[in-house]
């Protein structure tokens, strides 16, 4: 029988400091090494084997494989079928630069416990990550999201002194955040930007914004998008593709996704179902 061919792919996307890793293997076995990065993966079929630390491991799917810099260790195919995986490196600075945003209140740099660690419910959020960062120009979903898994991750799976200060209503400052992001909604913002606007950590910021609106600033700035991107198909002024460009969206594509997911419908349906004849 042949086996099928192995298919990998490891790229930078436009965040400084992660590095992105997707690969359906058949044949490849990784020999003895080591990253000076953390690395998130996350198993999606099939089954591989992984020797860390002295220590063997049989990866599945739905399980996430989490290896803190300087870990040895390898890796090869366990199935017959194949074994399907992604990884997130995340370099050491940002990290450091994660961490502080957190608001960690332990001593040191936190490190994963385990190495290969189930938790379903994180699959979603590790997708919607290597998703925005694979596709998306969205800095602000991009980074609020790395936020989000990387405090869940060191919560359920690192160090016992990983705790977060608890989050206030900070009702002005989130009205605030809330004003900017209508005012500014089709701009490229940073989450350290809207952090120095309130005068507050990034990831506490985020905890108050959706504790008190129901989710977190980037949802609320995409939201904020479509509201004006409805307005303007009704007027039927431009055509999508600047409608799109106009409004945040880097391309129609990505305007058409938002808008269906959102809606129900394409932005083209809903223009022509709302056109208004004259005459």
């Amino acid at each position: 029988m042949v086996r099928s061919s192995d298919l990998a792919k490891l790229w930078k996307p436009n965040l400084s400091g992660i590095e992105l890793f997707e690969a359906r293997l058949h044949r490849h076995r990784f020999g003895k090494h080591f990253h000076e990065a953390y690395t998130i993966g996350f198993n999606e079929s099939g089954q591989g084997y992984s020797r860390h630390q002295g220590v063997n491991q049989v990866l599945i799917p739905g399980n996430f494989n989490l290896i803190n810099p300087g870990e040895m260790h390898t890796g090869q195919v366990a199935s017959p079928d194949g074994w399907t995986f992604r990884n997130i490196y995340i370099e050491l600075p940002l990290m450091e630069q994660a961490i502080e945003q957190l608001e960690w209140l332990g001593k040191g740099q936190p490190y994963f416990n385990a190495p290969i660690f189930n938790h379903r419910s994180l699959a979603s959020l590790f997708y919607s990550l290597f998703e925005s960062l694979a596709s998306s120009t969205d800095l602000l979903k991009q980074q609020s999201l790395l936020l989000e898994l990387l405090s869940q991750l060191f919560q359920v799976n690192g160090e016992k002194s990983f705790s977060l200060r608890p989050a206030k209503s900070e009702s002005r400052t989130v009205m605030q955040v809330r004003t900017y992001l209508e005012e500014y909604y089709s701009k490229i913002i940073s989450l350290d930007e809207l952090a120095q606007l309130v005068n507050l950590s990034p990831y506490y910021l985020i905890r108050c914004f959706r504790q008190q609106i129901g989710c977190a600033p980037h949802q609320y700035q995409r939201h904020c998008q479509l509201l004006q991107v409805k307005q303007a198909l009704q007027r039927q002024e431009e055509s999508l593709a600047a409608i799109a460009t106009t409004h945040g969206f880097y391309d129609q594509s990505h305007l058409n996704r938002a808008f269906k997911q959102t809606y129900g419908v394409t932005p083209g349906n809903y223009q022509k179902d709302n056109s208004v004849q004259y005459g």
